[in-house]
């Protein structure tokens, strides 16, 4: 059986979140098999949506790179923590097609920034996430204007609550 790019990318997130000092557990929340289902419950006390895109776009001013990330109702659904009773993380991966053709960046937001990007009963949504030319950091976009720095190395030093 062929491997999906989504395991491709789901597998890097859940590489770096399971390969710290700190055991995890992890369960897959799958409500819906025949929809896009990504949210994974971590320790029992938080989810983590991932998504990715693998559609980057160069940044010509700047340098760097951009990727856009469209978030379906289905996926605003898995965001909104009132609908989980637990916080909720996204980590999306920013990819490419061909995954040894240049940089790839996980950008992980945490459960304060969601609610400021998204509205979550809202129609589909998109954010945009740039990796500028200086690397350490990854700048989240929502209707053309800078709303966070996220660095890039937040997925490695996040503490995952509970065990």
């Amino acid at each position: 059986m062929a491997i999906k790019v989504f395991e491709l990318f789901h597998g890097a997130v859940l590489t770096k979140v399971l390969r710290s000092e700190k055991p995890v557990s992890l369960r897959l929340v799958e409500t819906r098999p025949k929809e896009n289902w990504s949210t994974y419950t971590l320790n029992d006390t938080v989810d983590l949506l991932i998504s990715y895109s693998r559609q980057p776009r160069p940044l010509s001013r700047q340098g760097g790179t951009s990727w856009t990330f469209v978030f379906s109702e289905n996926q605003l659904r898995q965001l909104d923590p009132s609908r989980r009773g637990r916080p909720v993380w996204a980590a999306l991966v920013c990819g490419r097609k061909s995954i040894d053709r240049g940089d790839m960046h996980i950008c992980l937001l945490d459960p304060d920034q969601l609610p400021q990007l998204l509205d979550f009963c809202g129609p589909p949504q998109s954010l945009t996430v740039r990796a500028p030319g200086d690397r350490r950091s990854l700048r989240v976009f929502k209707d053309r204007r800078e709303r966070f720095v996220v660095p890039q190395s937040r997925i490695d030093r996040w503490e995952i609550p509970g065990r």
